[in-house]
């Protein structure tokens, strides 16, 4: 007798145990599927991109219930209205906003140039490679670009090589807005040449490079202006994407702006200004 009361309560206890296994399950998993909006007044859309019609705005601390994920936006539904559409994860999960900009939604990817044992350009001097300057710059732009509570993505964020048919791979996959590639130029002979330049060459990136050409215009260094060219970066892509030259490695003149922080800042900031009015532009065509 004594020996069934011990094992029914073992028996107990494991399936009490089970059933306590089972109920924090469901919990995490319905806890996975649910949502509440932090900043104010995000966009609620028809579908997964900026693109899509805005049907109305959501308010701080509003619950939703995720229906479906697609590269980082969220199909979603009310839990206090019978209301469904689509919200920038990202956005909706942020803590820094207080209100969701104009910026906000957009995905953006940075491609710093070059890296690990393709270094690229050399200064006038032979002692400094433009992957560094390719990647310090992408870094305070990627910085910059964020404050607004956009998604920024970098093709690289280390000295490692990236085969450049897998560049685009991330704007393609991740479906961005826009895909910015860093470089720094290099003319045959040393100080032939200064200046920055910009390139595109699908047709559907005409309009990034000119917003991204007008803002450029405010750095120090003479803007040579743009013009199509077939790089693989920029030519074997759907998204719109440009290559910007920021200045010629075996210039003197270009070199001592190329190496300061201050002029990767300006750079930074400037294309911030550029890419505000492109997905302004480009929000609910």
């Amino acid at each position: 007798m004594l020996r069934w009361f011990t094992n029914n309560r073992i028996g107990l206890t494991v399936t009490g145990s089970f059933l306590l296994l089972v109920c924090v399950l469901i919990t995490s998993l319905l806890n996975q599927n649910q949502l509440t909006t932090r900043p104010d007044q995000v966009p609620l859309r028809t579908g997964p991109g900026i693109s899509y019609a805005q049907t109305t705005s959501l308010k701080s601390g509003t619950k939703l219930v995720v229906l479906e994920k697609k590269h980082g936006w969220w199909k979603v539904k009310r839990g206090d209205k019978n209301q469904s559409g689509w919200v920038a994860s990202w956005v909706a999960n942020n803590t820094h906003l207080k209100t969701v900009q104009s910026m906000s939604e957009a995905t953006i990817v940075l491609d710093p140039g070059h890296g690990g044992s393709d270094t690229g350009a050399l200064s006038i001097d032979g002692k400094h490679y433009e992957k560094n300057y390719t990647l310090a710059t992408a870094t305070v732009t990627k910085k910059v670009l964020e404050s607004t509570g956009a998604r920024v993505l970098m093709v690289r964020s280390t000295d490692v090589v990236v085969p450049l048919l897998h560049i685009p791979r991330m704007a393609e996959s991740e479906k961005a807005d826009a895909q910015i590639s860093f470089h720094f130029d290099s003319s045959d002979s040393n100080n032939s040449a200064s200046g920055i330049s910009q390139y595109y060459y699908n047709e559907n990136s005409r309009p990034l490079v000119q917003v991204l050409n007008e803002h450029l215009n405010n750095l120090p260094l003479e803007n040579r202006g743009y013009e199509t060219m077939p790089y693989l970066v920029i030519k074997d892509i759907s998204r719109p994407a440009v290559l910007l030259e920021l200045g010629f490695m075996n210039s003197k003149k270009d070199f001592s702006y190329i190496q300061k922080e201050s002029y990767q800042e300006k750079i930074a900031d400037d294309i911030k200004a550029a890419m505000i009015q492109y997905i302004d532009s480009i929000r609910n065509k």
